[in-house]
């Protein structure tokens, strides 16, 4: 075979296999229903209620974001005491 029958031959082919299912449901006219599903939890997170959004989720969300601030707190509040031991002397009475 020539060079130039088989590089057609080989976009045939990797063309077949790359091919996905949504582009064939897509060509058929039918949507997924995993679609709609997307779009309900988009428009779930786009609300505007005045929550920012890694907090718009379920209660873990909330437990984990105040869990964060918490840890955050006590290590900035370690930070202070380790700085202060350490810049004033203590007494040697």
């Amino acid at each position: 075979m020539s060079s130039a029958k088989m590089l057609n031959l080989s976009r045939v082919v990797v063309r077949n296999l790359t091919t996905t299912s949504a582009r064939r449901t897509a060509a058929k006219n039918e949507i997924d229903k995993g679609y709609f599903e997307l779009k309900k939890v988009q428009e779930h997170f786009q609300k505007h209620d005045g929550k920012p959004v890694f907090l718009k989720g379920s209660f873990a969300d909330q437990l984990l974001y105040r869990l964060t601030v918490a840890l955050s707190l006590a290590g900035i509040g370690g930070m202070v005491k380790l700085f202060y031991d350490l810049s004033v002397p203590k007494s040697q009475d």
